[in-house]
């Protein structure tokens, strides 16, 4: 597979953006579930669209699985490559915080993570 080079300031900020509204989405889809949402990458990674894995942490481990689930087919579907090959630094980064947002801003997140989900 070719993998097209992102500025990595651009592609933080774009990852950062995206993880933002795979959180807003995941707080509709999984109610009342308390959970921290990350996302580890390879040092190597960072000019590319790839993460290494997506970490959920908070509930018990069947709901938490479920909300990785979840989490992961999201960012797949907004162009992120799961791509555990690696090795070496693993950097973690976590979405932009959420608890500012108007609802506005929060459905325009939802619509936009939807809408990926169902290309």
């Amino acid at each position: 597979m070719e993998h097209t080079e992102i500025d990595p300031l651009t592609r933080y900020h774009l990852l950062r953006d995206d993880m933002t509204d795979v959180a807003v989405w995941l707080r509709g889809r999984h109610p009342g579930e308390k959970h921290i949402l990350m996302v580890d990458y390879y040092h190597h990674q960072k000019s590319r669209k790839e993460i290494a894995y997506v970490v959920v942490l908070g509930p018990e481990r069947e709901k938490r699985r479920a909300i990785r689930a979840d989490a992961t087919r999201a960012l797949e579907a907004l162009g992120w490559q799961i791509d555990l090959t690696g090795g070496g630094d693993v950097i973690d980064l976590q979405p932009h915080s959420v608890r500012d947002l108007s609802a506005h801003q929060q459905l325009r997140m939802i619509t936009r993570v939807r809408d990926a989900l169902d290309q």
